[in-house]
């Protein structure tokens, strides 16, 4: 499926290529860009070598175009939520976590939600996710 994938707050395109990319702060306040596989499930994550977060670590995400912050508080304090763009332009909201290493995204489309990655049950709420997306 061929997708893009938007910030929600200045809905700039955040993919390119094969990419999501994605401004970020680890712990010490450092600060990189994240790039994220497209294909929801595929948990490699390139980074400048200099830019250091360990395995566990929380980190914060931000848009690369308008730097507000993807956290979805409403939902938990630990996911961060994206728009993806379906090819007949279907929007559906993605989450995923912002523990560095963790394996743990969610597609909410219509008021369902399909969960991807070993630690998804970690923050599965089901009602939650769906009402508050």
């Amino acid at each position: 499926m061929k997708a893009n994938y938007i910030c929600p707050h200045c809905r700039s395109f955040l993919n390119v290529g094969d990419k999501i990319i994605i401004a970020a702060k680890n712990s010490k306040k450092e600060k990189g860009i994240l790039l994220f596989s497209m294909e929801l499930g595929d948990y490699t994550v390139l980074k400048h070598p200099s830019f250091n977060i360990e395995i566990g670590e929380k980190v914060n995400m931000y848009c690369p175009s308008c730097s507000a912050n993807l956290k979805k508080h409403k939902v938990h304090n630990n996911l961060f939520g994206i728009i993806m763009q379906d090819e007949e332009d279907n929007e559906m909201q993605i989450l995923f976590s912002g523990t560095y290493g963790e394996k743990c995204t969610y597609r909410i489309t219509n008021k369902d939600v399909e969960s991807f990655g070993k630690d998804a049950g970690k923050y599965l709420d089901l009602d939650n996710l769906i009402s508050m997306s």
